[in-house]
């Protein structure tokens, strides 16, 4: 691992891999059951995907953020890459790959704002060592969800042999394959679990001792995000937390990804742990108040505002 402290004249910030995928957004009155038929609204395909919002939502906060990403050469993937565009983020590093599917989504949300996603796998990306090598050197911070291991690990090291740091949010499911999870926190600077990650991985509730416990693996960083409940933090020296801030909740699909950019830009610019945790709650907040997952994101400016008139639990 190397220290906290990125190399400052790295040209690209934030460099995202994969995490791409276009939502079909239906808003429904409640969440079916089984055998259950409810009415739903369509409001549209959206541009998404985990590390896709991450990367929009911090070129919106100022961030130089390229994606490494592939996409079919369908309607979905031309529409991922002109969203990329229109965020301000760095496309030149994209592939286009004949005669595949992009991947896509069915989120269904409900008037509480909560949703379920369902995942239609696509292609499969394939992502060049070399080419990532050659980037590597002029990149602050590596963001990817982890989910196929042997990719997450070879990029994580040529990460870390060229100087950047890296970045995952952990789903729950990963937790639970135990060895797994061990593999993945060795080549990981800064973690982040969900309420049911964090519970699955530490085998605790969250809490400041039980995440101190996960940076035995490798992370100088963990977080815990709770929706609602906030977020705590902690690292060597430090810990943190800060409570959610109270808004009107449209639709919380993206508000992980949106923290997780968040935090990043104010970690950059050189805010103490819990002036990251702050500021990227409040971008979060942010984010929920209108549908879709890039529906709202701010600009730095107007999360500062936010921030100056907000009424902080």
């Amino acid at each position: 691992m190397i220290t906290e402290t990125p190399h400052t004249e790295r040209a690209i910030d934030m460099l995202t891999i994969g995490g791409i995928d276009m939502d079909m957004v239906l808003t429904v009155p409640r969440m079916p059951g089984l055998d259950e038929k409810e009415m739903a609204k369509f409001l549209g395909w959206m541009p998404g995907g985990p590390a896709a919002n991450a990367a929009c939502a911090a070129a919106r906060l100022g961030l130089h953020v390229a994606s490494f990403s592939q996409v079919g050469d369908d309607e979905n993937g031309r529409a991922i890459v002109a969203d990329f565009v229109r965020h301000g983020v760095d496309t030149s590093l994209m592939e286009t790959v004949t005669g595949q599917q992009s991947p896509f989504t069915v989120i269904l949300i409900d008037p509480s704002g909560e949703k379920v996603i369902l995942v239609v796998p696509g292609f499969e990306a394939v992502y060049s060592a070399e080419k990532a090598a050659a980037v590597l050197p002029n990149v602050r911070y590596l963001y990817m969800m982890p989910n196929r291991e042997e990719t997450f690990l070879t990029l994580a090291r040529l990460a870390h042999q060229h100087g950047a740091q890296v970045m995952i949010d952990i789903e729950p499911t990963v937790c639970a394959q135990r060895d797994k999870l061990e593999r993945l926190l060795a080549e990981t600077d800064i973690v982040s679990f969900n309420r049911f990650g964090f519970e699955a991985a530490a085998g605790a509730a969250p809490a400041f001792a039980a995440a101190r416990q996960l940076l035995a693996y490798g992370p100088h960083t963990v977080i815990v995000t709770r929706g609602r409940g906030g977020v705590l933090a902690v690292t060597h020296d430090e810990e943190a937390e800060h409570p959610g801030f109270p808004v009107e909740v449209a639709d919380t699909t993206g508000a992980g990804d949106t923290f997780h950019a968040a935090y990043l830009a104010a970690t950059i610019r050189g805010m103490s742990l819990a002036e990251r945790l702050r500021f990227a709650s409040a971008t979060a907040a942010i984010s929920v108040t209108a549908i879709g997952p890039r529906g709202r994101l701010p600009t730095w400016a107007e999360v500062e505002k936010f921030l100056k008139n907000s009424k902080e639990l």
